[in-house]
């Protein structure tokens, strides 16, 4: 199959709002193949992700500053089609139905665009369940990727120990990391308990990922009664808001050998605005307070397992894990880039928002 010389993909080309800094371009150069396990993926979907639009809003650019350039393509989670491999890939082939992650979504061949490159050994990439659609396979990636990280690897959760029965609550549950959360939780074992807190609008959604139990925080009255009655009773809470209200009032329910973990860190919805030092400092005092000091573990994702995606996560989804729901409201063209961060930062998406990219 011959390739184009150009492709068409959406470039951050300066710090700001999204509908300023973000531009689609019809001529932006094929990328080449550069080392041998290296593949070339015609992108048919690409999940949109919190950091992107973080980054793109220059919120965080002390922290991406050293590796973004204008312009760059950003995006990490995709879906598509191998269109070209390196002499050392011998786990797909051309024509391969793929789904994953790239490790940052702020690098110069992102997945916001019509090809990326996907090198297999530092990047989430498998074989695509062929009873998925593109749409649905690109909203896990990151999302999915964060939730196992949480619930299994800072819950210390492995082969030997797994069948032991825990009680997890997830906070944040209706959200992209929140639902497969409940979802992980629930595959590690079908008899722990899982509640998910959540508004109230979305409790049949979150009910219908598998938890047992789902708190409406914004009915107060329940909200304040669970905490109450419910004070050392659980072995895992997973945070994905983020911010001090919730560290306070939820770290009381774990148990002693409790585990804190959160998605986000002490500030909620961490650099939905500019990240200035005095915040960036303040956070990070509290995260190594919490961390040595507190009277329950305390643990922060950092990392993502990329190297546990083709072994040990995308298995599970043959397992009892399902792809996220993707609503056709939340599929928007790629060329709409902005409009997709734009949802993303009212914080009341359920699941996820995908961009359409093959057209």
């Amino acid at each position: 199959m011959k390739l184009p010389d150009f492709m068409h993909g959406v470039q951050i080309i300066k710090y700001g709002p999204s509908q300023e800094a973000l531009e689609y371009n019809t001529e932006i150069p094929l990328p080449t193949i550069k080392n041998p396990h290296q593949v070339l993926v015609k992108v048919k979907a690409a999940g949109v992700n919190p950091v992107e639009v973080k980054v793109t809003s220059g919120n965080i650019k002390g922290l991406s500053s050293a590796i973004l350039s204008f312009p760059s393509i950003i995006g990490a989670d995709f879906s598509g089609v191998i269109a070209e491999k390196g002499d050392q890939v011998n786990e797909f082939e051309l024509g391969d139905e793929v789904f994953g992650s790239l490790p940052l979504p702020f690098g110069c061949d992102g997945t916001y665009a019509q090809y990326t490159l996907v090198d297999i050994r530092k990047s989430s990439i498998a074989k695509k369940p062929s009873n998925v659609s593109f749409e649905q396979a690109a909203s896990a990636g990151i999302a999915l990727l964060t939730a196992y990280q949480g619930v299994v690897n800072h819950g210390d959760i492995t082969d030997r120990n797994k069948g032991q029965e825990r009680s997890f609550l997830i906070v944040g549950a209706s959200g992209g990391v929140g639902s497969y959360a409940i979802q992980v939780a629930k595959a590690i074992n079908p008899n722990n308990y899982v509640v998910g807190i959540c508004s109230g609008k979305n409790v049949e959604f979150v009910k219908s990922l598998g938890a047992d139990r789902v708190i409406d925080y914004k009915n107060e009255e329940q909200y304040y009664k669970f905490l109450e009655n419910r004070k050392g009773s659980f072995d895992f809470v997973f945070d994905c808001v983020g911010g001090d209200a919730y560290y306070e009032q939820l770290n009381p329910l774990l148990s002693k050998k409790g585990v804190y973990s959160t998605a986000v860190g002490p500030v909620e919805h961490f650099g939905s605005e500019p990240v200035g030092l005095m915040t960036g400092l303040n956070s990070m005092s509290k995260v190594i307070y919490r961390r040595f000091f507190a009277s329950r573990t305390y643990k922060s994702v950092l990392s993502l397992p990329h190297d546990e995606f083709r072994s040990q996560i995308a298995p599970l989804f043959s397992q009892d894990i399902k792809f996220m729901v993707v609503n056709n409201d939340n599929i928007i063209p790629l060329k709409d880039a902005h409009i997709a961060h734009e949802k993303l930062l009212a914080h009341r998406v359920v699941g996820k928002i995908v961009l359409s990219v093959d057209q």
